[in-house]
């Protein structure tokens, strides 16, 4: 029953986000002040001509380990100038961000970064979600918290990890310190894609569904700019509390083992706290501030 209804849940989050694209077109459309603004925070340049989306019959597209992929951006911005800003919308102020399994993202990883990922951070991330053979013999042996989760779950949490072994638990930690510009971008810029004209350039905070409870801050931001502001936060990489230290938080969220594969979040409370010496531009919005395009645009 709890699977059957996490279904549910995931097929109406996956067509509410869907509505909520169709809803933002038809916004961006009517708006001149948000096309001028769309461009201006992409770091692009011309007049807004045209807007597309990913939509539910995306697709595929080049993946960087072969075959296809789908693409991290939801909306498409077309300038007269031919060039695009390709945007990631995000209609709640949290939720999953990318779902990927521990092969996938390995080799993915190492492919669009050009990096090699050591044996020992292979074999922690291996433990930690599940993809290790010997994983259900050192719980046995070694956990002493939360033991049934992580038999049932068929991974070590940090406790167990590191009562384990003490250096793979240091290590994991310290390679997504690391790499947190990297994985940033692949959860949010590029993912597996490999073609740079597919990648997102700007995150946006924008809900227009009726009805929903849930309310997100409706703010913009450069994904590039947001990603080198990361690379000073650090700090805020480290290992959850609950259930023995089952999540690794992130500067933008957190990530954690779903159904044996790597499921990152993302957090627009932690994001926004990144930037509040307005170091990187803000855009905050409310209907009054937007006037009205004479002649809307259509796609």
């Amino acid at each position: 029953m709890e699977e059957r209804d996490r279904q549910k849940g995931w097929v109406h989050a996956k067509l509410s986000g869907h509505k909520n694209e169709d809803l933002v077109t038809s916004y961006v459309c009517e708006r001149a002040k948000v096309q001028e603004d769309l461009v201006k925070i992409a770091k692009k340049s011309g007049r807004f001509v045209s807007i597309s989306e990913g939509g539910l019959h995306e697709k595929g597209i080049q993946s960087v380990l072969g075959g296809s992929t789908k693409a991290k951006p939801d909306l498409y911005l077309l300038t007269d100038k031919g060039e695009y800003i390709n945007v990631s919308l995000k209609k709640s102020s949290g939720g999953q961000v990318y779902l990927i399994t521990v092969e996938r993202f390995i080799a993915g990883f190492e492919k669009q970064y050009k990096k090699t990922i050591s044996d020992d951070v292979r074999r922690a991330i291996s433990l930690y979600w599940g993809s290790a053979l010997d994983t259900q013999t050192i719980i046995h042996e070694y956990a002493v918290v939360e033991k049934a989760y992580q038999v049932k779950k068929h991974r070590l949490v940090f406790n167990t990890l590191q009562r384990y072994n003490a250096n793979l638990s240091s290590v994991l930690l310290d390679w997504f310190k690391e790499n947190i510009a990297e994985l940033f971008d692949f959860c949010f810029i590029r993912g597996l894609a490999s073609n740079p004209k597919c990648w997102a350039n700007v995150i946006w905070y924008k809900n227009l569904l009726p009805g929903e409870e849930e309310e997100v801050q409706d703010t913009m931001l450069n994904l590039e700019d947001l990603r080198e502001k990361i690379k000073n936060h650090t700090n805020l990489v480290e290992y959850g509390t609950r259930t023995g230290g089952s999540t690794i938080q992130l500067p933008f969220g957190f990530v954690q083992w779903h159904q044996g594969q790597m499921q990152f979040h993302h957090n627009e409370e932690k994001i926004l706290k990144l930037i509040k010496n307005r170091t990187i531009k803000e855009y905050k919005f409310s209907e009054e501030n937007y006037a009205l395009a004479s002649e809307p645009y259509f796609f």
